[in-house]
């Protein structure tokens, strides 16, 4: 196997595990550290205290990717993901299960902004928008198979125990840890020795990367983190909303709902070709408006349906969407990034994203306790559709 299918087939072995993971941790997290007991409001501050404590490593890890290899950054992250899953499925207390929740997120810090650098540089593609979109692409489209597989896993997985769907994510990324170790090789980077610790590297990642953002020819990329910031806040919303309004509202089982999202993830295989050809067509700015309005109706319409079907076409189509989104926004964010700085650059954009979950998740927490699921829902929808239209208004080609 020559060099560039061999890098292309590990990033897409990446993105396979990342959707198996999203698929059942997005879908299945809240509800099953609600039926161990755990209140609402405990378990939504700790998925925001855990975000705030992943801020932190950002920098550090990112100094990892920058100063010294990318493939040793990626490799520590999938390692952690496999303890850290371990853990929360060896465990089932609350304050047990805790430490493991963040050292999760503190493991993904170690690929936020590696994978992408590590596969830009190597295959050259820092000033070639349409392969790097087209490769961003078609790298969703294994996520998608990985939430098809994720999703349909976790339906038999959560028939027979509902804790073994940790098990099942802690393996998979062991196996992908050695699969990095034997397969991956770092071409166009050439690590930076200097004379300083991790904490002082990261220091000066930080100020390179917080210079490049507000220097005044980089406006894109502060529209892009703006627009980025309400969006996850809005999603926040919507994430903690919508498992509960299955489960309470319409009674579906957790088997189900897991179910549910491997159809869906079906019903997406094709959403990276509609971001890609959308960006192509019409350029990031307005694709980035229309999806997300698109998107924020969809989320309406599921929050307000009284019927169970009605609902799910919505979460479906909102699926589809938010596939396609993320093909654009990664393609806007990673066109618009320095080689240097890259990974920290992505680590930047991943504390904004980190930020605004946060927060919207701890809000969200106290939305469902107090306004109501529907009300909760509602207002993701609301929000998300206004940030279409920072995008349309601020941002440019």
């Amino acid at each position: 196997m020559n060099f560039e299918k061999k890098t292309k087939s590990i990033l897409y072995g990446m993105e396979f595990t990342h959707g198996m993971r999203r698929a059942l941790i997005w879908a299945l997290a809240l509800i099953y550290f609600v039926s161990l007991g755990f209140e609402v409001i405990a378990v939504t501050t700790l998925f925001a205290v855990s975000t705030i404590i992943m801020v932190f490593f950002e920098f550090p890890t990112g100094a990892i990717a920058d100063y010294d290899s990318r493939k040793k950054s990626l490799m520590i992250s999938f390692f952690l993901m496999f303890v850290a899953f371990f853990g929360i499925f060896w465990f089932d207390t609350f304050w047990r299960i805790v430490p493991f929740w963040i050292l999760g997120d503190i493991a993904w810090t170690f690929s936020t902004g590696a994978g992408g650098a590590w596969v830009i540089d190597a295959l050259d593609l820092s000033d070639k928008k349409n392969k790097m979109t087209t490769l961003f692409s078609r790298g969703s489209m294994f996520e998608q198979s990985g939430h098809i597989i994720g999703g349909l896993i976790g339906f038999f997985i959560v028939a027979i125990s509902f804790r073994f769907i940790w098990l099942a994510i802690a393996l998979m990324n062991l196996f992908m840890f050695f699969i990095i170790w034997r397969y991956m090789e770092e071409r166009n980077f050439k690590s930076t020795k200097t004379p300083h610790n991790y904490l002082m590297k990261s220091l000066v990642k930080a100020k390179e990367s917080y210079s490049f953002l507000i220097h005044s020819d980089n406006l894109d990329l502060r529209i892009l983190m703006i627009g980025g910031f309400f969006s996850a806040m809005a999603f926040s919303f919507f994430s903690v909303g919508m498992p509960l309004m299955l489960t309470e509202n319409f009674n579906l089982g957790p088997e189900y709902i897991s179910g549910l999202f491997g159809v869906f993830a079906i019903l997406a295989v094709g959403a990276p070709l509609l971001g890609e050809k959308l960006a192509h067509k019409i350029g990031f700015r307005k694709s980035l408006n229309r999806l997300l309005i698109a998107v924020g109706i969809a989320m309406i319409i599921f929050g307000v349906s009284k019927i169970l079907i009605l609902a799910i076409f919505a979460l479906g189509f909102l699926s589809i969407l938010e596939t396609a989104i993320d093909i654009v926004e990664d393609s806007a964010f990673q066109h618009v990034f320095t080689s240097k700085i890259r990974a920290s650059l992505g680590s930047l954009t991943s504390i904004n994203w980190a930020i605004a979950n946060s927060l919207g998740v701890f809000l969200a927490g106290f939305a469902v306790s107090f306004l109501g699921i529907v009300n909760t829902i509602l207002i993701g929808g609301v929000l998300v559709s206004l940030t279409g239209f920072i995008y349309l208004i601020g941002g440019k080609e």
